[in-house]
């Protein structure tokens, strides 16, 4: 059976910089479980799996009625493991179906909705891409360090205003869409030609500190109110 899109949730168990991070409470459910609500709620997503090395974390998923199958392999599980390898993982051990498009939804972006997801759809279809990433607008003066001090890598003369200033784009992290076949042609999320999906910044905070997770469930908590 072929299925249009097709989500992957990749979740460690480890975390440097949040220990933990996946089980942990986040305004009142389980940083994991905003991931599933936002691809249970996603009208455009087909499918998707939760792919996990950890089994509190398979287990929590299933519990929030999340598709979560075996457990991936150690080697796929390190902090430097990138994610194209395990979504390769997933598509061939996990997935009986067959796909075309592909949706990473990475759970260390609770923030991304099920809107986010259905709209970065709908812009991957207005375009000719094959592939599309979630990123913010950026409109910093930035500079790189040298041997002999600084040099500036984006604006010339004196301080330019923010309004004047042609945007640069951040990824996310939040949502990559490609084509399995360009995906498994280059092992790329970012294969062939890609769109940019640009989300507003609340709603873009991706969890790798502490600071993070405080940044995120103030954000939670304001749009509760």
């Amino acid at each position: 059976m072929t299925v249009g899109y097709f989500g992957i949730i990749p979740a460690r168990g480890g975390s440097k910089g949040v220990p933990r991070k996946n089980v942990r409470n986040l305004a009142g459910d389980p940083l994991i479980v905003h991931s599933i609500d936002a691809a249970d709620g996603a009208q455009r997503l087909n499918e998707y799996i939760v792919s996990t090395d950890d089994e509190e974390i398979r287990q929590l998923s299933r519990e929030a009625g999340a598709p979560a199958p075996a457990l991936r392999p150690d080697e796929l599980a390190a902090d430097e493991t990138p994610m194209e390898p395990v979504a390769e993982h997933a598509l061939k051990e996990f997935v009986d179906v067959t796909p075309e498009t592909l949706v990473l939804l990475q759970p260390t972006s609770p923030l991304r909705g099920s809107r986010h997801i259905d709209e970065a759809i709908e812009r991957y279809e207005e375009t000719s891409a094959t592939s599309l990433v979630a990123v913010t607008e950026d409109h910093s003066n930035r500079w790189r360090r040298t041997e002999k001090g600084a040099v500036r890598l984006n604006y010339t003369d004196g301080t330019q205003r923010r309004q004047k200033k042609q945007p640069e784009y951040v990824e996310t992290g939040a949502i990559y869409i490609t084509d399995v076949a360009s995906f498994r042609d280059t092992g790329d999320f970012r294969a062939g030609d890609t769109a940019l999906y640009v989300m507003e910044d609340d709603a873009a905070v991706d969890i790798n500190t502490e600071f993070d997770f405080w940044l995120a469930e103030q954000f939670l908590h304001w749009n509760e109110r």
